[in-house]
């Protein structure tokens, strides 16, 4: 089975992943969000990229959440103010059949507005159902550690979340 791996961040502007593959690092995903309002697609795939060897479903937003009007970021308000199941962003990977996903790590950056813009975050996967913390994640961006042996020798569709809370009414998350 063919392996990619991720490595590294580079600066993109939402999730970009890396990979060694042959001794070479490479981007295998990465959207740099751009254009009016991309709050209106859900998912957000314009300008998307990634390798050939996945596919990935663009950027997402839970039932919790609404899009919110900003130029060249996906932007949400309707944060809650106690963690809600509901309000994150999400992305897929899936490997194309007989190849491999190794994580090495997660880049994003982020911005919050509003008065009170969340305060929380939460960076989770589907391995565990969405129960388990991953890293620091935090309201302006950051790298997210993912080396460890549950996000090695993935073959089959992996989501990513990123939920925030504890924010005031009104207030807005995007992933710029």
């Amino acid at each position: 089975m063919k392996k990619i791996t991720f490595i590294k961040s580079l600066p993109v502007l939402i999730a970009l992943f890396c990979a060694v593959n042959l001794g070479f690092g490479q981007s295998i995903f990465d959207n740099p969000i751009t254009g009016t309002n991309p709050n209106t697609a859900n998912p957000y795939t314009f300008g998307q990229y990634n390798d050939a060897n996945i596919s990935v479903s663009g950027i997402g937003r839970g039932s919790g959440i609404a899009g919110a009007n900003a130029n060249d970021r996906y932007n949400a308000s309707g944060w809650g103010f106690p963690f809600a199941n509901n309000d994150y962003f999400e992305f897929t990977l899936t490997p194309n059949a007989g190849y491999e996903i190794d994580f090495v790590n997660f880049f994003y950056t982020a911005q919050t507005g509003g008065t009170f813009g969340p305060l929380v975050f939460a960076f989770r996967s589907s391995l565990d159902g969405f129960t388990a913390n991953i890293g620091t994640p935090n309201g302006t961006g950051t790298t997210i550690d993912l080396s460890g042996l549950p996000y090695q020798n993935i073959s089959g569709p992996i989501t990513f979340r990123l939920y925030a809370y504890f924010a005031s009414p009104g207030a807005t998350f995007s992933i710029n």
